[in-house]
């Protein structure tokens, strides 16, 4: 077993396309794969290994016939592990909808943990057991092991993957960089092996350091341009949002509108045609059954909220509201709409799915709590859903085009000055939307009294 460890290291250290390539697999966790994705992982992989085996063979019968210079002989390596880099790129690019540009950023952070988890291991190696190959191949694989378990945790929440990175300029640099430290490293080991009087000194501690810091320093501007674009997303897809609910607030202010008059003129012809008491009565508390209008003072609540128990009689759900219409005086309409909306729609599309319809009920509260205002809505909830920026993430298999109805009511109470909480406990899903009441809203409560 021991001799089998170091002939897999050595073959590993040989086709090391095969790790860079199972790095680029992790960080592609949740991008959609391409149509016969085992048959074109297996046949690229057989190709590349057939390259990679002709390569080697044929650098050997170059050194064989050629008498090479101790800088030639890197060349021809770094020419080869381009290639082998190259290949790693392709097969990603075959393997997932990645546009070149993306296959080549999750290359080079395949290729960046490879060459950082083979830097710390020779270091480890070279000054704790030399002489021992078989600890040096444990060390190896645990640390590979440690660093494709970290590339899980830190891509299992991200549920939009790498497909959408278009930083160009830090994939190229960041690709150069990564070149750069594999050429000084395979450069400064090679002399420092070759000099003995550099042998046992800290030489090989002070180069691999140096490669490890630039390794993790490109580590850190990939995954920030992920980051930055991520967050260019999240913005872009609110602004939409918002834009969308000006023109939903302005339909649907008409729609209610049009519904209460309509409503109120069929209860008063209703009281005209009906001649039997009895009967009128009957007729006027069925109709009451669906009037689904509210009136708390505040336009954009009574639109809201007369809009979406509309939509929970239709989904049979009950929505129970306790609202307050002079809190939140200071928002926007249009932003009160989108917040109050998006909340009470994030709880309807959940308890769509519920079977059970003494559980598909929806706790809805507006109310004043010290110097907030705060709405805070409560529904049944079957599973704790994961969690990813202090959110639920979406269950919805298109995340592109779902998921950002909290992350709108997140920024926009942000620009209030707000904040947004979310809690899942004791199957219970609870959203509190809270913002501060500033001194007009002080001034219009004390003009018509107290929001409790």
């Amino acid at each position: 077993m021991e001799s089998g460890l170091v002939a897999l290291q050595s073959l590993l250290n040989q086709y090391f396309f095969v790790l860079i390539l199972i790095g680029g697999i992790l960080f592609s966790l949740h991008v959609p794969k391409r149509s016969h994705y085992l048959l074109r992982l297996i046949g690229g992989m057989a190709v590349a290994s057939l390259i990679t085996a002709l390569t080697g063979a044929g650098i050997q019968l170059l050194i064989a016939w050629v008498d090479f210079s101790p800088w030639m002989l890197v060349a021809v390596e770094m020419l080869r592990a381009v290639l082998l880099f190259g290949m790693s790129t392709v097969i990603l690019f075959l393997l997932y909808r990645y546009t070149p540009i993306n296959a080549l950023y999750v290359g080079v952070l395949g290729y960046t943990i490879e060459h950082l988890v083979v830097l710390s291991s020779y270091c480890v190696r070279y000054y704790l057991f030399p002489q021992s190959r078989t600890a040096g191949a444990l060390l190896f694989f645990g640390l590979f092991a440690a660093a494709f378990v970290a590339e899980y945790l830190l891509v299992r929440h991200n549920r939009e993957g790498f497909a959408n990175i278009n930083n160009r300029s830090a994939i190229v640099q960041s690709t150069l960089f990564l070149f750069g430290s594999v050429v000084l490293s395979v450069l400064s080991y090679d002399y420092i092996i070759s000099n003995d009087a550099l042998v046992g000194t800290p030489a090989v501690f002070i180069v691999s350091t140096f490669g490890i810091l630039m390794c993790v320093n490109i580590l850190i501007g990939l995954l920030d341009s992920f980051r930055i674009k991520r967050i260019e997303t999240e913005l872009l897809k609110t602004r939409e949002l918002w834009h969308e609910d000006v023109r939903r607030y302005e339909l649907s202010k008409e729609t209610v509108d049009v519904l209460n008059y309509r409503y109120h003129d069929l209860k008063k012809r209703m009281a005209l045609l009906t001649q039997d008491t009895a009967a009128g009565e009957q007729i006027r508390r069925a109709l009451d059954d669906y009037d689904d209008s509210f009136r708390t003072g505040n336009e954009a609540m009574d639109v809201v909220l007369t809009e979406k128990s509309i939509l929970c009689r239709q989904n049979g759900i009950t929505m129970t509201a306790m609202a307050d219409g002079n809190c939140f005086a200071s928002l926007g309409q249009v932003d009160l709409y989108s917040i109050l909306g998006n909340l009470i729609e994030n709880a309807i599309e959940y308890l769509k799915s519920v079977p059970d319809p003494d559980k598909r009920v929806i706790a809805l509260s507006i109310r004043q709590e010290g110097e907030m205002d705060v709405i805070h809505t409560e529904n049944y909830l079957d599973k704790t859903p994961k969690q990813f920026d202090d959110l639920p993430l979406t269950t919805k298999p298109d995340v592109e085009d779902h998921g950002f109805g909290l992350k709108s009511v997140r920024y926009t109470l942000k620009k209030y000055g707000g904040i947004l909480r979310i809690t899942t406990d004791d199957h219970l899903f609870s959203a509190t939307a809270a913002m501060p009441r500033n001194e007009s809203s002080h001034k219009k409560e004390k003009a018509s009294g107290s929001c409790n």
